[in-house]
């Protein structure tokens, strides 16, 4: 209940800065400016299934996305992690296109391709060393809070294969999606 007061509070707070915002910009009737040549930084987190060997991993991520055009652009990923429990590393990158742009929301395509490896450590088995393969498309969808700073969240489409050592691949293929915190945030350097 804590955290949903929080992530509400923090949304209306967003909400009540990108109002005074597009106030202030009411001459350009709140549309967004040119997207071309910005370069975004940010979070995001990718969660993937082991199976038996430890359920769910997540990672966090820190993200860069550049638009090449208003229409086209890639968004790449890296996290790594190390503590008791397993040791991780994920890369994953994304070509975007905006499907449609309304005032400060973008709903846009994405396919992308996510590489990782990570050691669950103290196993029954000993340590086990893992590695990721996923491809991925879907669409998803940004608001910019601020010109300079936006939220986004996606879904679609995943296959995922996940290699132990030693053990059989665990492949799955389904449907994903995320919420707001796990999706990612981007700051924008125009």
């Amino acid at each position: 209940m804590r955290k949903l007061s929080v992530l509400v509070l923090a949304l209306f707070l967003c909400a009540g800065l990108s109002f005074a915002a597009g106030n202030k910009n009411s001459g350009n009737s709140g549309s967004s400016n040119s997207q071309a040549g910005s370069f975004g930084i940010g979070y995001s987190k990718a969660t993937f299934d082991t199976g038996a060997l430890a359920g769910t991993i997540g990672i966090d991520e820190v993200s860069g996305r550049f638009w090449f055009a208003d229409d086209f652009g890639v968004d790449v990923r890296f996290g790594f992690g190390t503590g008791d429990v397993n040791t991780r590393i994920l890369i994953d990158s994304s070509i975007i296109g905006n499907i449609v742009k309304v005032n400060k929301l973008n709903i846009y395509w994405l396919a992308g391709l996510t590489f990782g490896a990570y050691t669950l450590k103290n196993t029954n088995a000993g340590d086990v060393d893992c590695s990721v393969l996923g491809i991925h498309g879907g669409i998803g969808a940004e608001y910019y809070v601020l010109p300079c700073l936006s939220v986004l969240t996606e879904m679609g489409i995943r296959y995922i294969s996940v290699k132990p050592d030693n053990f059989d691949s665990r492949n799955d293929f389904g449907v994903y999606a995320d919420w707001l915190p796990q999706a990612g945030i981007r700051y924008y350097f125009q």
